[in-house]
């Protein structure tokens, strides 16, 4: 189990891997005439990514909510967060592989298609619900993490499973 002075050092360490994505992605432009330092710099973004998406389920495995069997309702409570921090995963690496395609022969050529920009546009705008929050809200959330806030939870999720095989709506 982390401790919390623990947490500071973890996201700590997202929030630098997250600085280094804001990095790529405000100067990678810039590079464009060394396409091979652009690819090492892609490569590295995406493995950025990659360790910050580990870093999130680190983070939900330490959590009491989830030791105590209900996973369901920590995803459930972070489904939008996750499911973006993955589509924001595979925007990178298309819009990647799209420019490094089109830029790799002629790189002094400034090329933008419509569907790479608009690529482009999607991949920036994914980015606005980043995963430090996420990991912020896991690990420093009282409700997720301290031993005597979750078993309240248990009774709640318990009696909406019950009534879910009862058939019961909870609606009169």
């Amino acid at each position: 189990m982390l401790q919390t002075s623990n947490y500071s050092l973890v996201l700590s360490l997202q929030f630098l891997l997250l600085s280094y994505d804001l990095f790529v992605n405000s100067f990678s432009e810039l590079l464009r005439i060394a396409p091979v330092i652009q690819l090492v710099l892609f490569i590295i973004q995406d493995i950025a990514i990659l360790f910050n998406i580990i870093i999130i389920f680190l983070m939900f495995f330490n959590t009491f909510v989830f030791q105590a069997g209900l996973v369901n309702l920590l995803f459930h409570k972070f489904k939008g967060t996750i499911i973006l921090t993955a589509v924001y995963f595979a925007l990178s690496i298309s819009l990647h592989v799209w420019v490094m395609n089109l830029r790799w022969k002629n790189s002094n050529s400034f090329v933008w298609t419509d569907g790479l920009q608009t690529l482009f546009v999607f991949q920036r705008l994914g980015k606005d619900h980043s995963s430090p929050r996420l990991t912020y809200c896991a690990g420093l959330d009282p409700g997720l993490v301290a031993p005597h806030s979750w078993p309240g939870m248990v009774g709640t999720v318990m009696s909406r499973t019950e009534d879910s095989l009862r058939g019961d709506s909870g609606k009169p």
